[in-house]
């Protein structure tokens, strides 16, 4: 039996806190299960493991940066450029040290020898993402079974490690059952750690107390998985609902949701998905966000050797909208919250590439996987035209010493 990972154990011993944030030193905990979120990353002797795929013994410190994250707080996301980016001669000489040190010699973690083999292979099919929706005849990439694909490149061809080697795969056809994202509601208290998505709840359920008390957003197509999740492990559902609560609140984790009255809760479980789409935007597929409920974005248009299927196929939320509180974070990777994003609109930054520049929102690691529709539709909101982002391999990130590669 494998042991339990690093986030297992905070979320059974009641404090799902790991890690803190990067701009604010909020504390942050667990969300998706899956290891693209980032938002369980976690400083250790040996550098940044994910709690949710490390089984690491470590016992969390308060961060002492989390007082100057407070006074962060109070500052927009681009405080720091106005008052310390003036000095123009200052930045320049940065820039130009930046520069000498990453030309100095070989980065550090790549191997000398490359310890991969790169291969070319050829095939009819090959399908990403969940086998049991994959064509017979398909070569499947999967985390399953040891494949990741990196990214989509021209002249139809699949990045992706698999074993001991590099491959580039091309193929006539795609087939993408990626799945999908946790859509966060746009509410005060969303980045509390204790709020996860369905998924993650069902891969740590077995090593949670019984008598649990969650509380759940769901689509109503959900109710009845998180229904019998609950009874198969004797937690309490204390609140559901397909329209959000109006906030949630705790010290340092979920510990209330507020909806029509407030309602102590152990962990607040997302049901609502957005679809994983950065594949097929590679590929060619144009993306929108949708117009009906909750905004997420969808491919609306195809090339003909691509297939969606799946939570990657689908069109609508399955929630219904409401107008996203100020305080509500809308990127957590960068502690971007949707006050900052209309006041970057307010100063005249009337793009989404712009106000990704301006805010730093979608520039995290999760590379946009959390937050790109929740920014999308704040700017929609704000009369912006919502042009979802350029999705550009890699898909995941990984280290530069994973993709090193010999023929």
């Amino acid at each position: 039996m494998a042991a339990a990972t690093l986030a297992e154990r905070a979320l059974a011993a009641g404090r799902p806190a790991v890690g803190s944030s990067f701009r604010f030193h909020r504390p942050r905990g667990p969300l998706c299960g899956r290891g693209y979120c980032f938002q369980c990353e976690v400083e250790t002797p040996a550098g940044p493991v994910l709690a949710c795929r490390s089984d690491i013994r470590l016992r969390r410190r308060p961060d002492p940066l989390r007082p100057l994250g407070r006074l962060a707080e109070t500052q927009r996301p681009w405080f720091y450029e106005r008052t310390l980016g003036r000095a123009g001669a200052l930045d320049r000489a940065a820039l130009e040290l930046l520069r000498r040190v990453s030309a100095a010699g070989p980065l550090h973690g790549v191997p000398a020898g490359a310890a991969r083999r790169f291969e070319e292979l050829e095939v009819e099919t090959v399908a990403v993402g969940d086998a049991t929706r994959a064509p017979a005849d398909a070569l499947v990439v999967d985390e399953a079974n040891g494949s990741l694909a990196l990214g989509v490149y021209p002249g139809r061809v699949l990045g992706v490690l698999r074993g001991d080697s590099l491959a580039a795969v091309r193929f006539e056809r795609l087939v993408l059952a990626t799945g999908s994202y946790e859509r966060l509601p746009p509410i005060a208290g969303n980045d509390l750690p204790g709020v996860m998505g369905l998924k993650a709840l069902e891969r740590y359920a077995p090593s949670l107390p019984r008598a649990l008390r969650l509380a759940a957003w769901t689509r109503a197509d959900q109710r009845a998985r998180l229904e019998h999740l609950a009874d198969e492990h004797g937690f309490r559902l204390v609140w559901t609902g397909t329209a959000p609560p109006r906030s949630l609140s705790g010290r340092g984790r979920v510990e209330r949701v507020h909806a029509e009255e407030t309602i102590a809760c152990d962990l607040f479980v997302v049901g609502v998905a957005q679809p994983a789409l950065e594949l097929a935007q590679q590929a060619g597929a144009r993306v929108e966000l949708t117009g009906d409920g909750l905004p997420i974005l969808a491919a609306v248009e195809t090339p003909s050797w691509l297939e969606l299927r799946g939570d990657a196929a689908r069109e609508t939320s399955g929630v219904s909208d409401i107008h996203a509180d100020d305080a509500a974070f809308v990127c957590l990777c960068e502690d971007v919250r949707v006050g900052d994003v209309r006041a970057c609109v307010a100063d005249g930054f009337r793009h989404p590439e712009l106000v990704k520049r301006r805010t730093g929102a979608m520039t995290g690691p999760c590379q946009g996987k959390v937050c790109a529709a929740a920014v999308l539709s704040v700017l929609r909101e704000a009369d912006v035209e919502p042009v979802a982002p350029t999705a550009r391999p890699l898909a995941r990130p990984v280290t530069l010493g994973e993709l090193a590669a010999h023929a």
